[in-house]
């Protein structure tokens, strides 16, 4: 972004793939915060990401490297490397060994989701992430959408810092008033905030609101800069949507949307209004492209209409990830309007 002040990653865990889409044996090449790396499943189905170039020939690993058993071998010569990142095997010259080896990337699975952790300070993770509950209780919600966005010219702190942005709904997601605050609670890499809306408002129905304008919320969740879920709260309608945004370079992120609706009486696979929702949730967050491709970050904001009180507390909150001071601060304010 033009005039982006920090020169770091923010520190935090990323997505770099769903679960169900990286088989035993699977193998993909993969870009992330700069560095070319190879992500693998393990035939006994462990995850392993690696820094990708051979230390024998610079080989990149993730173009024709295969996996054999616990290890990835090099397409050029064979070497084997095991999840950890070892040298395990030299194929034509098994008695001798080479004191080398490839950065293994941290990793998780939860939720359906593939994590990696990335601190620019070489720290090792000091949370770890709890995932959506609802992404994983199938009885009472769909199966997880899985959207791949792609590659977009937008860096990871543009889609949470939406977050104080009470106002723009209006002009981007044509909400027909601002939201109202009622809750903002942060726990060092965690925030929690609550925004109230009518939904419908000015409309004697809509698909969304049949029998007229309700209030409702929007309940997000962030954890760090990379993993934010907004939970769109409907009477007992419920529509969770995680937005994840993984640093590919300095200006650009691949995005993942992961989004699911508890299940509604009658529809015993999302169709209706809950796949309807699930439809208009992905086209929303694309309306936030255009902008978030395009801007200039302002320091220094020209607030009105009381935006500079949580916009500047986010950014307060935000700068941790970008340093290696310790974030200590905790702060709750709850608001009703």
């Amino acid at each position: 972004m033009k005039d982006w002040p920090y020169t770091v990653f923010p520190t935090g865990w990323y997505q770099v793939g769903y679960s169900s889409e990286l088989q035993p044996g699977d193998v993909r090449p993969a870009k992330y915060f700069d560095q070319d790396l190879v992500l693998f499943r393990t035939e006994d189905g462990d995850v392993s990401l690696l820094d990708a170039h051979c230390p024998h020939l610079g080989a990149h690993l993730g173009y024709g490297g295969k996996v054999k058993g616990e290890c990835i071998e090099c397409p050029f010569h064979g070497w084997l490397w095991t999840a950890g990142g070892e040298l395990s095997e030299i194929p034509y010259a098994r008695d001798e060994r080479r004191r080398v080896g490839l950065k293994r990337w941290q990793t998780r699975e939860v939720a359906g989701l593939i994590l990696v952790w990335y601190d620019a300070f070489g720290r090792e993770p000091f949370w770890e992430w709890p995932g959506i509950p609802e992404f994983i209780d199938e009885v009472n919600n769909y199966p997880i959408t899985l959207d791949h966005v792609g590659i977009r010219k937008i860096i990871p702190q543009s889609p949470v810092e939406n977050t104080p942005d009470y106002y723009h709904f209006m002009w981007v997601h044509g909400a027909g008033q601002p939201g109202t605050p009622l809750l903002w609670k942060e726990d060092q890499h965690y925030l929690h905030t609550r925004v109230g809306f009518v939904y419908g408002h000015g409309k004697k129905a809509t698909w969304m609101t049949p029998n007229g304008p309700v209030f409702g919320e929007i309940e997000t969740e962030a954890w760090g800069l990379g993993l934010s879920n907004a939970r769109f709260v409907l009477e007992n309608f419920i529509t969770n949507q995680l937005t994840a945004a993984t640093p590919v370079d300095t200006e650009h992120s691949q995005l993942f949307e992961t989004i699911t609706v508890n299940r509604q009486d009658g529809e015993p696979e999302a169709t209706g209004r809950a796949a309807r929702m699930i439809e208009f949730q992905k086209g929303q967050i694309r309306r936030d492209f255009a902008i978030w491709e395009n801007q200039r970050y302002v320091e220094h904001p020209p607030f009105a209409g009381g935006e500079e009180e949580h916009y500047a507390r986010f950014r307060r909150w935000s700068r941790q990830f970008y340093s290696d001071k310790p974030y200590t601060a905790s702060t709750e304010i709850a608001a009703a309007g």
